[in-house]
């Protein structure tokens, strides 16, 4: 198996320990509060970097900016969906980037599916359909908006997964991870000034799963980058391998948060692990 393959699957456990470790947080302090600080933690934790990352061309950090934004905006769709419906609904949702990705790797950087990927990626889509199926659960019209929240936050993590294969291309993992958390943090704090947004110290000091979000993105993204750096490996590819994080958030929905219908997600997230596996192997 290719050491990217593992990155990958790395990087994949950490997401779903990511989840889990957001839903604790969010249980504690606000939206904000946790996206600001987790950030501020991680770009502590990369600014060992600087050096480095200030050698790269200007130029480059503009495309670096545009990534940042597409994430900044997913993390705030994302983390108030995951306020409002399940961990473990919002794991297998967040499957969905696997179409995205795929489509943007054909379509933007022009990577061809092999017939395990074609076969592979039809399977990722009967699970997802199966698992987005829902007949008369109560509560659906009030989820609806959050779900739609969820799904437009794989679309711009998506579109960031694309942009990582092209920015790797031109630089080193930890110069794009400086840079990406710096400017990370510099969105979110203008964000708070230009809304006002109230920020509790004291919430945040005792939270500690904010700093437990910020080493698995930390550690999580500097693999997701060398994978990314090696080569043949492919947006694709990639994309289907990372969702295996869907299993970490639907065993912690269940164990962890006490969530229901966790046998039908842990079934349609067992067949969209077929369809991976048929299309890596």
């Amino acid at each position: 198996m290719e050491a990217w393959v593992l990155l990958v699957v790395l990087y994949g456990i950490l997401k779903g320990m990511r989840d889990l470790f957001k839903k604790k947080a969010l249980e504690k302090s606000e939206v904000m509060e946790v996206l600001f600080f987790f950030s501020l933690l991680a770009f502590l934790f990369v600014s060992p970097s600087a050096g480095e990352a200030l050698k790269l061309e200007k130029g480059y950090i503009w495309l670096i900016a545009l990534k940042t934004f597409f994430v900044f905006s997913a993390w705030i769709c994302g983390f108030r969906a995951l306020t409002k419906i399940p961990v473990s609904l919002y794991g297998v949702l967040d499957l969905s980037g696997v179409l995205f990705s795929t489509f943007m790797g054909v379509g933007l950087l022009n990577e061809s599916l092999s017939v395990n990927q074609i076969i592979g990626l039809c399977i990722v889509l009967v699970g997802l359909i199966l698992v987005n199926y829902r007949k008369n659960e109560s509560g659906d019209k009030a989820k609806a908006k959050y779900v739609f929240l969820a799904i437009l936050s794989c679309v711009l993590n998506a579109s960031s997964g694309v942009m990582d294969k092209v920015l790797m291309r031109y630089m080193e993992s930890s110069q794009l991870q400086f840079w990406f958390m710096l400017l990370m943090l510099i969105f979110y704090g203008v964000y708070i000034v230009v809304t006002k947004t109230k920020i509790s110290l004291k919430s945040v000091y005792k939270n500690y799963w904010i700093l437990l979000v910020a080493l698995t993105l930390v550690i999580g993204d500097r693999a997701l980058f060398y994978a990314n750096a090696a080569e043949g490996s492919s947006v694709s590819a990639m994309t289907l391998i990372k969702q295996s994080a869907c299993f970490i958030t639907i065993l912690g929905g269940k164990f962890i948060f006490k969530e229901e219908n966790i046998l039908k997600r842990l079934l349609c997230a067992a067949l969209i692990l077929v369809g991976i596996f048929i299309s890596v192997v």
